[in-house]
């Protein structure tokens, strides 16, 4: 263990023992040898333990374990810690880089996680930087890598990056893989490009519930209700029955696009084929009804469910709120403390913004301040509703107020429903302490411009109102013109 000493030979050190006698010595008994050290945990009971975390504390506990007994350069060991820091709802996405960034040689299976994990995240478009890196490193993908990719390219509505991917999956000879293939229909169609979707899906030979499912939803997302309602049939017609989750997939589809012949067609499916309105079913279908305004079909198939949970409430109290019915939406608020079913804070949106509909002031006052017995701290579309209601009710010193006191900065949707909540009750002052927030938040919001404008008009404040179109005119704002979407049968 340690290098020998300058002119030091083991021959000369014996001759020179050998020279001179030694005197036997009386010794004692030996001591006993002290009991050896614990072997370190092997990696795989440290890669076991990572699996079982919870939190990020008891990973960074497991990881110094794996530093200690010299097991962190261990591949497997060290993609159990990202695999948790990556994906779990408990885990932290920049740790998790910072694992990986400490990895000598990361292999497959790391980099497919970080873009998985980073195509879900709030910035997906960090998924496709992170895979050309991988390709410059000359990694080579495999068939996992495309999906979680194509799911960035969705996330992020990015035709470009989807026409970009689709050239590389042909690169590697993944074409013909039906993963990848799904992925890429999905990617198309939320991008816009439904029919280079439609163009692959009829390439596929052997098309399976998932694509079915991908490309009838695709068709409900762009609002191709004929085309959407056509293969649905085509699939029933083939043989092919789609399952619990395909139905709730496309009957989310068509309240999002507003899609209510495929949802009813659906109903009747269900119907005939005799399916369970489960809690995921039901719950998709009182959704789909009250989003296209149908509330009172909404209202049978919630009565009709066998059983219920917080999704399903949400879904009719939201539905039941957004379409005037502010005395149902209250009621089966309180019905959830009798049902047992503890609200969340989408239950908590919903009922006040049926509260703000009818002018419930005290009451929305008071669903509002009791969020926290529930545990819920509000975020910022509760104290978005809270200062319509207020504003509403004409109490915007009140409103104003409470956006000082928010924990979060306040948006322009917040500021906005005050400034409104101004131009109703005629208040230049604090509509004026408004905008100024307003553009620091958006120097170039044309919008607020033209309210206040519109405010100092009607208080005859004509000088004022010169002023800001001036400003409008040298800062060339302009205001965008407006769209809306209208489904009628012709």
């Amino acid at each position: 263990m340690f290098p020998p000493r300058t002119g030091f030979s083991g021959r000369n050190h014996l001759t020179s023992l050998a020279l001179f006698p030694v005197k036997p010595v009386q010794t004692s008994a030996p001591r006993p040898l002290p009991p050896p050290n614990k072997p370190p945990p092997p990696s795989s009971r440290l890669s076991a333990l990572a699996d079982r975390c919870t939190s990020m504390r008891q990973l960074k506990q497991i990881q110094a374990q794996m530093i200690v007994s010299a097991r962190i350069h261990d591949n497997f060991a060290a993609s159990r810690l990202l695999s948790f820091c990556a994906l779990s709802n408990s885990g932290d996405l920049n740790y998790a880089l910072h694992v990986f960034h400490n990895t000598q040689r990361p292999n497959t299976f790391m980099w497919n996680t970080l873009i998985r994990a980073q195509a879900s995240s709030s910035n997906p478009s960090q998924a496709l930087f992170f895979y050309v890196n991988m390709r410059r490193l000359s990694v080579v993908p495999g068939k996992h890598t495309f999906p979680f990719l194509l799911k960035a390219c969705s996330n992020s509505h990015s035709l470009e990056s989807c026409t970009q991917v689709h050239t590389h999956v042909f690169k590697f000879g993944l074409e013909l893989d039906l993963h990848v293939l799904n992925g890429l229909i999905r990617s198309y169609s939320v991008s816009g490009a439904i029919v280079d979707a439609r163009e692959l899906f009829d390439e596929v030979h052997d098309i399976n519930l998932s694509i079915w499912t991908t490309m009838i939803s695709g068709y409900a997302q762009n609002f191709c209700s004929n085309e959407a309602l056509q293969l649905f049939d085509q699939m029933i017609t083939d043989g092919t029955e789609p399952n619990e989750v395909t139905l709730a997939s496309v009957l989310s589809a068509c309240a999002r696009s507003g899609c209510l012949d495929l949802g009813e067609r659906i109903h009747v499916f269900m119907k005939n084929k005799g399916i369970e309105m489960g809690v995921i079913l039901g719950t998709a279908m009182v959704h789909m009804y009250a989003k296209n305004g149908a509330i009172l079909k909404a209202k049978q198939v919630f009565n009709d469910m066998n059983e219920k949970n917080v999704a399903t409430c949400n879904a009719m109290i939201c539905g039941l709120a957004a379409h005037g019915h502010a005395e149902e939406a209250v009621y089966l608020f309180r019905e959830l403390e009798r049902e047992q079913i503890l609200p969340n804070d989408i239950t908590f949106v919903g009922v006040l913004s049926a509260c703000c509909h009818a002018g419930l002031i005290e009451l929305g006052r008071d669903i509002f301040y009791s969020m926290r017995k529930y545990g819920i701290e509000p975020k910022i579309e509760h104290y978005g509703c809270m200062v319509d209601i207020l504003g509403r009710g004409g109490k915007l010193l009140e409103a104003e107020e409470l956006i000082k006191e928010m924990a979060c900065k306040a948006d322009v949707v917040v500021l906005g429903a005050l400034l409104g909540a101004c131009k109703k009750e005629g208040n230049i002052e604090i509509a004026e302490r408004v905008v100024r927030k307003i553009l620091g938040l958006d120097p170039n919001n044309h919008g607020v411009y033209v309210v206040l404008s519109n405010i100092y008009a009607e208080a005859g404040r004509w000088e004022d109102v010169l002023r800001l179109r001036k400003v409008m005119k040298i800062t060339k704002l302009k205001k965008e013109p407006a769209w809306s979407l209208a489904d009628a049968d012709i």
